[in-house]
């Protein structure tokens, strides 16, 4: 390991801690309780355990698996900085606080070694397994600028489509096929870092001439977490690429550089929630106008600083209101900050946990739920052929819906924990910890130990921003169960057909072009 990647981590590293004690003696001196003191202690074991992995060999040769990883750590650490910077305990609004904390804890402690245990033979090793070898036969690991500009163009058309047929309906199958395919439109922004790939690409204005078309693109899906996509990905490859290439930031960054950067964050972060506060309002006629109709909201009613301003005093208003009370009703309301609040939402498991105490630990119904929402995962054909009948139409409700009790319809996300002790009592964490171990080890399989050392799949690069958001709270261990029996094997079979297509179409008009040439040539 090199000595300015150790600088570049052990900095890192010391940047968490300060912010984490510097945090913890203003809680305990603003909010002395011991609920916060729980919460305290949630992040400095999370913490701790965490500084273990931030090494560059858990980064270089598992950099897909530690992504998933970070983003469990960041939901435990992340609450208490979040909360603080709005003037809020970490417990705000908890009713199950010393649960909440105690069960975030061991399920921590649970997917640690889970990573640790799936990350351990590789490192030493450095040898491909059956998976690996497979993928690379498949060509999963080649890749050329030219086929990356020809993916990211049909993804771009792919979001362009989904724009005008106004969403998949069930029973779509081509819908849900290139609803899939989206994150194909990020290819290019790979060219930003082309060594991450093994290839060479200059051009690097065409990319930010790209880069700006699809975040103009992505403002006008009225999507928070798409005008973020972008962003979030190429801040994921600039960190892979200073950690991999020991980088010298100090060469880099001046003083005067460093506050210009300071100042353009600071910009952009105001930028981006003036954005997120205008898409919000405008988001109550999304079904009534077009794309293009509903981009034009969302500019008029951001250059409208008089409009601007009151809904900042209408958000700054439901600020400071008392929270609302579990048994009145479902909220979410922990973190103002809509980028924190994905990504470290934890009275969601406190939440969740009640909800989850009235239904009972367990609970048959929520095993059943369970056991259909993983058949549904399967096609309908087979479903069918193996007289199972499961009307899909039919369920247009989240497990979080179902463990509220009532409200149908509405998606709520539910939290890991909540979801798993309400489905499966405490043989949840152990059940857990297997699902994430084969999570871990699918997520390696993305690398490649090859003749040009170590080989990332660009299909993994592309969807670094989606690996980063696989702990987020959403349908629970459901999901997990989802990406291993369905989500994995499907990314990997629609990118290989696309990818090979687009091979073909670029060896066919090359070769087209050479015959011409030679033509023109004996012509001549």
């Amino acid at each position: 390991m090199g000595k300015t990647s150790i600088h570049i981590l052990t900095n890192f590293k010391i940047g968490l801690r300060w912010f984490l004690i510097i945090g913890i003696l203003i809680e305990l001196s603003i909010f002395p309780s011991l609920a916060n003191v729980y919460g305290c202690i949630m992040a400095v074991i999370s913490f701790s355990v965490f500084s273990y992995f931030l090494q560059e060999k858990y980064i270089r040769f598992f950099p897909f698996a530690f992504l998933m990883y970070l983003s469990m750590f960041m939901y435990r650490y992340l609450p208490l900085i979040g909360t603080l910077t709005e003037c809020k305990p970490i417990s705000y609004g908890f009713e199950r606080p010393f649960e909440t904390f105690l069960y975030e804890i061991i399920l921590f402690l649970i997917s640690s070694l889970a990573f640790y245990l799936a990350c351990q033979n590789s490192s030493k090793k450095l040898k491909n397994n059956f998976i690996q070898e497979t993928l690379f036969k498949l060509r999963f690991f080649e890749i050329t600028p030219t086929i990356i500009w020809g993916l990211g163009i049909i993804g771009l058309m792919i979001r362009i489509y989904n724009f005008s047929a106004g969403g998949v309906e069930y029973g779509d199958v081509t819908g849900k096929f290139l609803a899939g395919l989206d994150y194909l439109m990020y290819a290019p922004l790979c060219l930003f870092y082309p060594s991450l790939l093994h290839i060479k690409y200059t051009h690097l204005k065409s990319v930010l001439l790209y880069t700006g078309i699809i975040f103009i693109i992505n403002i006008a899906s009225n999507s928070r977490e798409s005008i973020i996509s972008p962003i979030a990905i190429m801040a994921i490859l600039t960190f892979l690429y200073i950690v991999l290439n020991d980088i010298k930031i100090y060469n880099y960054l001046s003083p005067f550089k460093t506050i210009c950067l300071g100042v353009t964050l600071w910009f952009i972060i105001g930028l981006l929630s003036n954005v997120s506060l205008a898409m919000l309002h405008t988001r109550k006629v999304r079904a009534k106008v077009d794309k293009l109709e509903l981009f034009e909201q969302t500019v008029n009613t951001l250059q409208n600083e008089s409009l601007m301003n009151r809904i900042k005093s209408v958000k700054f208003k439901k600020k400071d209101k008392n929270s609302t009370k579990y048994n009145e009703g479902w909220t979410e309301d922990y973190l103002d900050n809509f980028m924190m609040a994905r990504y470290a939402n934890l009275r969601i498991t406190d939440e969740t946990l009640y909800y989850a105490e009235k239904k009972g630990y367990s609970n048959p119904l929520m095993r059943e739920l369970f056991k259909t929402n993983l058949l549904s995962l399967f096609p309908t054909p087979l479903l069918r052929f193996l007289n199972i009948h499961i009307d899909k139409s039919k369920m247009e409700f989240s497990r979080g819906d179902f463990l509220y009790g009532s409200g149908f319809g509405g998606y709520r996300i539910t939290s890991h924990i909540g979801d798993g002790l309400a489905t499966f009592g405490f043989w949840y964490f152990p059940i857990q910890f297997i699902v994430f171990f084969i999570i871990f080890k699918l997520l390696n399989s993305f690398v490649f130990f090859g003749e040009k050392g170590l080989q990332y799949a660009p299909f993994a690069l592309m969807n670094v921003f989606i690996f980063l958001g696989m702990f987020r709270n959403a349908n629970g261990i459901t999901r997990d169960f989802s990406y291993i029996i369905r989500g994995y094997l499907e990314g990997i079979f629609t990118y290989l057909v696309i990818f090979h297509i687009v091979r073909l179409a670029i060896n066919l008009i090359s070769a087209n072009s050479s015959n011409k040439r030679e033509l023109g040539y004996k012509k001549n």
